[in-house]
């Protein structure tokens, strides 16, 4: 799932080894049911984002749009 992380930089290693940074301000993505990232939205420093057409934009569709 992604999220928005809003918190001082930092970064985690997952159980199975994946490490992940975490950039104030920047989108990233997480597994919803890890322990973990349920305690970042809990403390408000990740808030989910929901994907919809409208959002889910191509690069193309972007510069036809800034043209």
């Amino acid at each position: 799932m992604k999220y928005l992380y809003e918190g001082p930089n930092s970064g985690v290693t997952f159980q199975d080894g994946t490490e992940v940074l975490l950039w104030n301000g920047k989108e990233v993505e997480l597994p919803a049911d890890n322990e973990y990232v349920k305690t970042l939205v809990a403390l408000g420093y990740l808030k989910p984002l929901q994907e919809t057409k409208e959002t889910k934009k191509t690069k193309k569709e972007v510069a036809e749009n800034a043209s």
